[in-house]
């Protein structure tokens, strides 16, 4: 029987080529957008997976919004709680590693507790993990430095420089992490050496550091209950500074896929991408249901004489539903072959290294055949119900009224599949204007023909020295160096002293800019009252410059005899710190500029002289030769900084940089909107073909009796056009919904004006239009003669 089911399937998809290609092809386009998006989500969901104990380790947050602590903490919590089974602090240099003759800035460089291989699922390929990190100058390489540093060489036993000064001893060569890791390592060196290396106290206070603290909870531990208890523990340390801390604990494998510490909005584009994909197989379901019910005419005879002869419904059900099988069938092994061609570009587009061979497992086997059972069940269901479903008496007489009030069906899923292709359309659009926004806001400040240098380790009078070498140059309009540069959000975090608190501010807490004289002229943000901090005034190294969002915060409409200060820290050497204020004038408001992307609002900023840690250099290059200018620049460089890998960029490409992934989502949303349309025209297409086939005697009499061909034209697109316009309308209010929820992401965002709408509502049509129109006019310029004889 199944064999007489297959051969009837074959014969029919021979026949009617046509509806076969667009069938097979509508089905393996959704398919192989479904596959895509299905590697895209199962990669983001699978962040940190790897580790064996994944589900008991969570970060230790102590500040709102970042994630790092104090170094003190991890020792305090794994003493003082029993639900603390091990800890371990990950600290992130940039320093310049050498070996030999060669020599880079390692961003993955890593300072761990020996615990790091305890807690995590670090693989050694060389050496022993119990031991690698208790030597105090120790350090793990992952395989990649090895082939970097070590090529054809036994890396075990050898040294590495550290900042060209302190040797590194390699204990131990681990596997390299994979990419859906929300760290990436290559050096992890021991914590105990961390304080002598970066130059100041990573271990022992409670509120300083850049460390990541990570906690093993024994099993069954409530990370909730466990975190209940902390504000009694905060209370008995007596901490000056502990009313600014906000303690919580994230779940490892959240850290990714549900905050903001490592990558931004990833939850919600797991939700878009995965909607989307819904939405794409659906449009290619519709197209199948609404084809195979609109033929179901053609089919009618055939049911007819199968039932007279004595089928049942069941073994009609059967029937159809095995042919709706090979259909799915066929658009899989077309959908593979769409999936190898465009998983390149899609990787460009995402930056992930996705690849067919995670889909060979056995897990995704039984779903894909799952999927295949199912696909077949919803799409063919419908269609072989309505024609299982048809009486053999009045088929036989020719009267097919039960199959015309389908109709209504095949127009809801025509309006369906339009809205989609509006809102998706509509998305883009509104994603496209919003980067534009962004390129061409006005940031307060000039980021274009600005080189940017990240001097490090340097020692502060070689940092000034080049700075004033580089101002020297011809090509060379102003330099600058700061902690921070516009953009970059880098600024210090400090607290207000006491006196200095408005009414009403949340915790006393305000960041602060060191930068030197240069700065304002280097980047053309403007003053707007006051002077400028003279680094040749004793006094103004105590004094300030603050920004219209400060003098707002301060609640000050002048500067006249305006002060304000924070806390610096002082040691007792036999432990603990006690705050110190630093108070000073407040000698010019600057205009506000954006230091952050455009995602947050201007916040309140003091702007003092440099203390010595300011390590970013901006370089104003003037408009002409600017590649001799940076060969200048490096000339200096190798001579100031001798054996330090000269790195640069450009202030542009940082900015752009900043916004990739909304330029990714703008391309994405772009492709799927295309291929929505795509199939929803492949759909109409198909519908139009028929209707035109069906009406074919009506169109050669309408001829016979003088209809020109415009207007059999406008006869048969009439009732398509209908069901766009409708679609429209109902996607213009879900779009600006859905896209006013996106722009929330946006401290400053564009408006979406009314035309975004028209645009989309006008490609849909156009669209729609031409493809309704060849096939309208290829029946309305067919012979009448011919027409007649049709049937």
């Amino acid at each position: 029987m199944l064999r007489n089911y297959l051969l009837i399937a074959v014969r029919n998809l021979r026949k009617h080529k046509g509806f076969t290609f667009i069938n097979v092809f509508g089905l393996a386009l959704g398919l192989a957008c479904c596959m895509l998006i299905t590697l895209y989500v199962r990669d983001e969901v699978s962040y940190d997976n790897f580790h064996l104990n994944a589900d008991r380790i969570v970060l230790l947050q102590q500040f709102e919004n970042i994630g790092v602590s104090g170094g003190k903490l991890a020792t305090d919590l794994k003493a003082r709680f029993a639900q603390v089974q091990n800890t371990v602090r990950l600290l992130n240099t940039t320093p310049l590693i050498t070996f030999q003759n060669t020599a880079y800035y390692e961003p993955k460089f890593y300072f761990a507790d020996s615990t790091a291989f305890d807690v995590f699922s670090f693989s050694m390929v060389q050496g022993n993990p119990r031991t690698a990190l208790a030597e105090r100058n120790g350090v793990v390489i992952s395989a990649s430095a090895a082939r970097k540093y070590f090529p054809n060489q036994n890396p075990l036993g050898q040294t590495l420089l550290y900042n060209s000064k302190t040797p590194l001893r390699i204990t131990g060569v681990m596997q390299d992490l994979p990419r859906n890791a929300h760290v990436t390592i290559d050096f992890l060196a021991s914590y105990a050496s961390a304080n002598d290396l970066v130059g100041y106290d990573v271990t022992t206070n409670y509120w300083g550091g850049n460390t990541w603290t990570y906690l093993l909870l024994a099993p069954g531990t409530d990370p909730a209950t466990l975190l209940a208890q902390f504000p009694a523990y905060v209370k008995s340390l007596g901490d000056p500074n502990s009313a600014v801390w906000r303690f919580n604990l994230i779940p490892l494998r959240d850290i990714y896929l549900k905050t903001e510490l490592v990558a931004s909005d990833r939850l919600l584009y797991v939700y878009i991408f995965s909607l989307v994909a819904l939405l794409i197989i659906g449009l290619a379901c519709f197209n199948y249901v609404n084809l195979t019910t609109a033929r179901s005419a053609t089919r009618a005879r055939e049911v007819g004489v199968r039932k007279a002869m004595g089928s049942s419904f069941g073994q009609l059900w059967q029937q159809f539903l095995s042919e709706t099988t090979l259909y799915v069938l066929l658009a899989v092994l077309v959908s593979v072959g769409l999936l190898q061609l465009a998983l390149p570009y899609f990787n460009t587009f995402t930056d992930k290294q996705l690849s067919l061979t995670s889909l060979l497992t056995r897990e995704y086997g039984l779903w894909l055949l799952g999927g295949i059972g199912l696909l077949s069940v919803l799409t063919g269901s419908y269609p072989a119900l309505v024609l299982s479903s048809l009486r053999p008496v009045l088929v036989l007489k020719g009267s097919l009224t039960a199959i015309g009030k389908k109709a209504l069906l095949r127009q809801v899923l025509v309006v369906g599949q339009f809205t989609v292709s509006v809102v998706l359309i509509v998305a883009t659009v509104v994603v496209y204007q919003q980067l534009n926004y962004i390129r061409h806001k006005d940031l307060g400040y000039q980021r274009e023909q600005i080189l940017t240098l990240d001097l490090r380790d340097a020692a502060d009078n070689q940092k000034e020295l080049f700075k004033q070498q580089v101002k020297a140059l011809p090509s060379v309009v102003s330099a600058t160096r700061s902690f921070g540069l516009p953009g970059s959000g880098r600024l210090r975090g400090e607290k207000l002293v006491s006196e200095f608190v408005p009414k009403g501010a949340a915790d006393g807490g305000i960041v602060r800019l060191t930068a030197d004289g240069d700065f304002l002229n280097t980047f053309g943000i403007k003053l707007l009252e006051g002077r400028t901090l003279d680094p040749n005034r004793p006094a103004d190294r105590q004094a300030f410059l603050v920004n219209k969002a400060a003098m707002k915060f301060f609640g000050w409409s002048d500067l006249a005899g305006k002060q304000t200060g924070y806390y610096t820290f002082q040691y007792d050497p036999k432990g603990g710190y006690r705050e110190v204020p630093v108070r000073g004038d407040v000698v010019g408001v600057v205009e506000d500029y954006h230091h952050a992307d455009l995602k947050t609002t201007v916040a309140p900023m003091l702007f003092s002289l440099p203390d010595g840690w300011e390590g970013q250099m901006a370089i104003k290059l003037r408009a002409g030769n600017v590649p001799m200018a940076v060969q200048q620049i490096q000339t200096l460089w190798t001579r100031s900084f001798s054996g330090k890998p000269f790195e640069y960029a450009f202030m542009d490409d940082t900015f752009n940089q900043t916004y990739k992934s909304e330029v990714r989502t703008g391309q994405v949303f772009g492709l799927f909107a295309s291929l929505a349309v795509l199939i929803s025209c492949l759909g109409l297409f198909g519908l139009a073909a028929y209707t035109a086939e069906r009406r074919t005697k009506e169109i050669g009499i309408r001829k016979v009796l003088g209809a020109s061909v415009p207007s059999l034209v406008s006869l048969l697109s009439r009732d398509f056009l209908k069901l766009i316009l409708i679609a429209i309308v109902i996607a213009t209010p879900v779009a600006w919904y859905a896209m006013n929820r996106w722009l929330e992401d946006f401290a400053y965002r564009t408006d979406i004006p009314w035309w975004v709408f028209l645009l989309a509502g006008l490609l849909t049509t156009i669209i729609a239009l031409l493809t309704v129109s060849y096939q309208s006019i290829r029946a309305a310029l067919l012979n009448p003669v011919t027409s007649l004889r049709s049937e």
